[in-house]
């Protein structure tokens, strides 16, 4: 069984928060829609915020739909296969009304994790973050890579990194958007480890609380160099 409790903030509350996280029984997903400055032109009447929302909930309907086949008999990848079908749902939603070839169409990160069998798959597309807590283990799967990464093209899933896990011995997973990774890898006042212990603690609105509490003492980013004060984030966190 997985139980998945998450927390969502936007940065500011001068734009929409452009991350997403979704989940059913036995599957997650969380995406970070690239952020540009208000007013850029992105040739798409929708915006990212809207691009995050169809891609992660047309990805988690097809994790949920692919049949339960053990992941050794597979032969393929099929969380790539996933989220380029999903990519390509998507562009064909826009494609009338908006310009897929301009350079700032909508695009995000993706982190997504299923239970199948006695197996947990997972993907990871770009720069927010996976981390897996198994017995005595501790492994962080994060991929940064440039702004390319999960626009109209389809192509751009073969770029994510994917695993499987045992279901036994994995005692939890989080899947967290780069705000919200910023007190162990920008900050570096948590290891993680206790972000980890922290999620268990006090639960995924409590390490935004405090992301957001380290970001006012350094409001001009001076000491933790940074491209916005605050930034959306997100966390989803995954209990086996």
């Amino acid at each position: 069984m997985m139980r998945v409790s998450w927390a969502t903030e936007p940065g500011s509350p001068d734009r929409p928060n452009e991350d997403f996280v979704v989940a059913a029984p036995g599957a997650v997903v969380v995406l970070d829609g690239c952020s540009l400055p208000l007013g850029t032109d992105l040739g798409c009447v929708h915006g990212t915020a809207w691009y995050a929302r169809r891609l992660g909930t047309r990805l988690l309907s097809r994790l949920l739909d692919d049949p339960a086949v053990p992941v050794a008999e597979n032969g393929g990848d099929p969380l790539r296969s996933a989220l380029a079908e999903s990519i390509a749902d998507v562009a064909a939603g826009h494609a009338d009304t908006c310009d897929l070839r301009h350079p700032n169409t909508p695009a995000a990160t993706v982190v997504a994790l299923r239970v199948r069998g006695d197996a947990v798959e997972y993907l990871v597309l770009a720069d927010s973050s996976l981390v897996l807590h198994t017995l005595g283990r501790l492994e962080v799967v994060t991929k940064p890579m440039a702004r390319t990464y999960a626009a109209a093209d389809p192509a751009a899933a073969q770029r994510a990194i994917t695993g499987v896990v045992p279901l036994t011995g994995l005692n939890r997973a989080a899947l967290l958007t780069d705000g919200a990774t910023r007190l162990a890898d920008r900050f570096g006042i948590n290891d993680w480890r206790e972000l980890v212990h922290l999620l268990e603690e006090y639960g995924p609105a409590a390490l935004i609380e405090r992301t957001r509490e380290a970001e006012l003492t350094d409001p001009d980013g001076r000491r933790w160099p940074r491209g916005k004060r605050h930034d959306d984030a997100t966390v989803a966190f995954c209990t086996f």
